[in-house]
């Protein structure tokens, strides 16, 4: 057949998997972000193609508005872009959707692409599909899978982000949002991938891949050209070279990129880097700290330990940088004594904006492959539920559900004590 009109679907959060890590305190509805990697690929399609992006998650659509949507554009070519998490929505929409040809990528293809194409899918996208799926297309459409590997990110388009209406993603603001960043908040990626080995993350991509700085740049400032009141480098790990953060703070501050914006980074101890995103005017910078104990960070596999937090802090706290900073509880070894002395500490550091997670086996994590050769798990539970999606699937859990519930109450005590300390605003 001749392909026309192709529809590329972020799948709809109803049947997801029962999150057990975060706190529902933390899942702002305000928090919206545009799927970069699905406009980044609907930017490499050649232009003889009518292409539709459906964000049914931002969208806030059921699974049935989701399959009426399809339906009603009804496209030659649908393609999935799919988290483990949404498997069971992915697994109804192959099922039900009428278009002729099926298709699937995102991280959830990675390891399970031989059981997706099984579950109905045409073809199945694995790893970066910027040049595979255009050259799928040039090829007639073949079954199979397709490996993309990491393409070069100044080879490609940015994303195609008029594709999308804006408006459905402005911030309607609510007493829980964490700060004020005004009614648009824009995301980019500024380079892709991690070469850190923490036990608890699905980061798959480990090669650190990035975009130049005149990139950026025209990025950035495309950004503020569409009405962005915000931005937010969205990377895995922005700062891990420490040359590319002070080029590209010079370059911002060159060109007088005037804007709020923040990024998502490591731990960094240089403080010519945070001298550098200071003077570019970054004002939040989103940490993965994790833990405020050695022993703790050392079981985690973090690269740092508490005195690199502390000079982390001090340095933020000089040079007027927020810190969000993630924390993850529930860790074996962690004391009494620290989870009750935790949230004094973190305000001692000058952390403003607190976020807690507990500590949870999720798929394709080193966490949850070594419960499972330790035998604390006596089967794959992320592996039958690849194969057999259920509905609201709950994440498999080693502790009891009195710890469990235990360890959910401090959270919960964390939040209120945050909150207590009238901190201007809090998390999202």
């Amino acid at each position: 057949m001749k392909v026309k009109k192709i529809l590329l679907l972020v799948m709809p959060y109803e049947g997801e998997v029962q999150d057990r890590v975060t706190a529902k305190f933390y899942k702002n509805s305000a928090v919206k972000y545009m799927p970069l990697g699905v406009l980044s690929v609907a930017a490499c399609i050649p232009e003889q193609y009518e292409i539709k992006i459906l964000d049914a998650a931002s969208l806030g659509l059921t699974l049935e508005e989701t399959l009426a949507t399809i339906e009603e554009f009804a496209p030659d070519v649908l393609g999935l872009s799919v988290v483990t998490y949404r498997a069971w929505a992915m697994h109804e929409i192959l099922n039900r959707a009428s278009a002729p040809i099926k298709v699937v990528g995102g991280p959830h293809a990675t390891k399970s692409h031989a059981i997706i194409l099984q579950q109905g899918a045409h073809a199945v996208f694995v790893d970066d599909a910027e040049a595979t799926f255009p050259k799928w297309l040039e090829d007639g459409c073949p079954r199979g899978v397709f490996y993309g590997g990491q393409v070069d990110m100044d080879t490609i388009p940015l994303p195609a982000r008029h594709l999308l209406d804006l408006d459905d993603y402005r911030i309607e603001p609510n007493d829980d949002m964490l700060f004020n960043v005004g009614s648009l908040r824009l995301p980019m990626f500024s380079s892709k991938g991690c070469p850190y080995s923490c036990i608890y993350c699905d980061v798959q991509q480990k090669k650190f891949n990035f975009k130049s700085i005149d990139k950026c740049i025209a990025e950035f400032r495309g950004l503020i050209e569409m009405g962005a009141t915000s931005v937010h480098i969205l990377d895995d790990a922005f700062n891990v070279n420490k040359a590319r953060v002070s080029a590209l703070s010079e370059a911002i501050i060159q060109e007088r990129l005037t804007v709020d914006w923040s990024a998502r980074g490591t731990v960094e101890t240089r403080e010519q880097v945070i001298a550098d995103l200071s003077a570019a005017g970054c004002k939040r910078l989103h940490v993965g700290i994790e833990s405020l104990d050695d022993d703790v960070l050392v079981y985690f596999k973090k690269a740092c330990r508490l005195k690199h937090i502390e000079q982390f802090c001090e340095l933020c706290n000089k040079y007027h940088i927020d810190v969000l900073g993630y924390f993850i509880i529930g860790a074996p070894g962690e004391t009494d004594e620290y989870l009750h002395t935790l949230p004094q500490r973190i305000k001692n550091l000058g952390i403003r904006l607190p976020y807690f997670n507990l500590l949870s086996p999720l798929a394709e994590t080193p966490y949850y492959e070594e419960l499972l050769r330790s035998g604390q798990f006596d089967r794959d539970h992320w592996g039958d539920f690849c194969k057999n999606p259920v509905r609201d699937f709950i994440i498999p859990e080693v502790r009891s559900e009195e710890e469990e519930d235990r360890l959910r109450a401090t959270i919960d005590n964390y939040v209120s004590y945050f909150k207590r300390k009238d901190m201007s605003v809090f998390v999202s």
